[in-house]
C-alpha cells in the first residue's frame, strides 16, 4: 500500500487513541472500570431476568399447647430397670409434627431433670426424659416462658437452659443465661423464608424473678414487646409471637390479650399462637383499617398433654399453619386448628397417657377413657363451638 492511500487510514486510528489516552489521564475510563468492570461481558438485560425472577418457597408450620407434666405423667414413664421413658405419649400423633417443617411445643412446666426432685402440681420438675421424647416426636422448637418457669427457680432454669444446650438440634424460646441471649431475637430459616420467634409470658405465679437476674424470663411487657418486634422486624421476613396470656379454663378472650394484640398488629406482627388458659379459644383474623396489614391470632391452642380433667381440658388443639413466599411477597395461604385429645386410662396402679389428633380418636378409646364423656360427638361440639368452621380442620 502506497503513503497516500496509508495515510486516510492512519489518521482516524491515531485520533482515537489521542482520546482513550487523554480520559486515561484524567481517570474516567479507570473510574468506569471500577464501577463496573464486566459490563461489556454480561449484558444488564441477563443479570436482569436473574434477579427478578420469581422466588416461590413454602413453610408448614404446627404448633400445640402444653405439655404439662403432672407427678402421675411422670410416673408413667417408669421403667422396670429404673429409667425413664415417654416416647409414648406422643407416638399417636409423632407423625402429624414430623411431617411439618416447623413443629412448635409449649414445654409449660420446668425440665429441670435430675438436679431436683421430679414433682407435679403445684411447683413442677420435669424429667428431661420428657424433652427427648418431644424432641424424638419431631418438635423442633420449645417455648418456655410459663406461669411455671420459676417453679424450681433460676437454678431450675439453668438446668433447663443445660438440656437445650445438649440438643443443639432445636431451638427453645423464653428463657436465658444471661442479658446477652435475652436481647438477641431467635431467628430461625426455612425455605428461604426467615421467621423471628418470640415468647413472653404474664406473670410468674407469684415467685420473684431474682433481681440480679432479671434476664432468666421474658415477661409479657409493652416495654419488651415494642423493643423486641421492632428489632424483629428489621431483619426477619415473618414474625411469629408466642404469648403465655389469658385466663385460665375461660374459652373467652380477656382485656389483657385485646390489649397486646393491638400492638402487635401495629408493630407488623404477622401470627400469634397463644397458651395458658388450658383450653381452646378463637382464632381470628385482624385487620389494621388505615394500614391494611392482617394478623392470624390463635388466642389458645388448649393443652397438648396432661392430667387436667375436665372434659373441656382434655381436647386441645394443633395450629396448622402454611406460609409461602411468592417473589417479595410472604403471606399466609392456609390456617387451621386441628383439635387434639389427651387420653388417658388406667394401667394396673397407674396410668397410660397419650395425644391422638381428633380424627383419630373413636369411641373404642373413649370407651377406655378416666374421663366419663369423653366421646367423639362431644369434643367434635366442643371444638365447633369456640373455633369458626373455616379454621377447623376434622379430617
Amino acid at each position: 500500500m502506497n503513503k497516500k492511500k496509508l495515510i486516510p487510514v492512519l489518521i482516524p486510528f491515531i485520533a482515537a487513541v489521542v482520546v482513550v489516552s487523554a480520559l486515561a489521564v484524567s481517570g474516567k475510563v479507570a473510574k468506569t472500570a471500577d464501577i463496573n468492570p464486566t459490563a461489556t461481558k454480561f449484558p444488564a438485560v441477563e443479570q436482569t431476568t436473574e434477579t427478578t425472577l420469581p422466588q416461590k418457597s413454602k413453610v408448614t408450620l404446627i404448633a400445640v399447647g402444653d405439655n404439662l407434666i403432672h407427678n402421675t405423667l411422670i410416673a408413667a414413664g417408669e421403667q422396670d430397670d429404673d429409667s425413664l421413658d415417654y416416647n409414648s405419649f406422643y407416638e399417636n400423633i409423632k407423625d402429624y409434627v414430623q411431617a411439618a417443617d416447623i413443629a412448635v411445643i409449649n414445654q409449660e412446666t420446668m425440665l429441670g431433670g435430675a438436679s431436683f426432685e421430679y414433682a407435679g402440681y403445684p411447683c413442677f420438675n420435669t424429667p428431661w426424659e420428657v424433652g427427648e421424647a418431644a424432641i424424638n416426636a419431631g418438635f423442633d422448637v420449645f417455648t418456655c416462658a410459663t406461669n411455671h418457669t420459676m417453679d424450681v427457680g433460676s437454678a431450675g432454669i439453668e438446668k433447663e437452659l443445660e438440656f437445650f444446650s445438649n440438643h443443639p438440634e432445636v431451638t427453645h424460646i423464653g428463657t436465658y443465661a444471661n442479658e446477652e441471649d435475652y436481647n438477641k431475637i431467635t431467628y430461625l430459616e426455612k425455605n428461604d423464608i426467615k421467621f423471628a420467634l418470640l415468647n413472653y409470658t404474664y406473670g410468674t405465679n407469684g415467685i420473684s424473678i431474682p433481681e440480679d437476674k432479671p434476664y432468666v424470663v421474658k415477661m409479657l411487657t409493652e416495654e419488651n414487646v415494642r423493643k423486641d418486634i421492632a428489632e424483629a422486624r428489621k431483619n426477619a421476613d415473618f414474625v411469629i409471637v408466642f404469648p403465655h396470656w389469658g385466663t385460665e379454663n375461660s374459652h373467652e378472650v380477656n382485656e389483657q390479650q385485646r390489649k397486646y394484640n393491638k400492638i402487635f398488629l401495629e408493630l407488623g406482627v404477622d401470627l400469634v399462637i397463644g397458651t395458658h388458659p388450658h383450653v381452646l379459644q378463637k382464632v381470628e383474623w385482624i385487620k389494621d383499617e388505615t394500614t391494611g396489614k392482617k394478623m392470624l391470632v390463635y388466642y389458645s391452642i388448649g393443652n397438648f398433654i396432661s392430667h387436667q380433667t375436665s372434659l373441656n381440658q382434655m381436647c386441645g388443639g394443633m395450629a396448622e399453619v402454611t406460609i409461602e413466599r411468592n417473589g417479595d411477597d410472604i403471606s399466609i395461604t392456609s390456617a387451621k386448628l386441628a383439635p387434639v385429645i389427651d387420653y388417658y386410662t388406667r394401667t394396673g396402679s397407674g396410668y397410660k397417657f397419650s395425644v391422638y389428633k381428633l380424627s383419630d380418636y373413636n369411641n373404642d378409646l373413649a370407651d377406655r377413657q378416666c374421663q366419663d364423656g369423653a366421646t367423639v360427638e362431644y369434643f367434635t361440639n366442643l371444638s365447633k363451638k369456640v373455633i369458626n368452621e373455616k379454621f377447623l380442620d376434622l379430617d
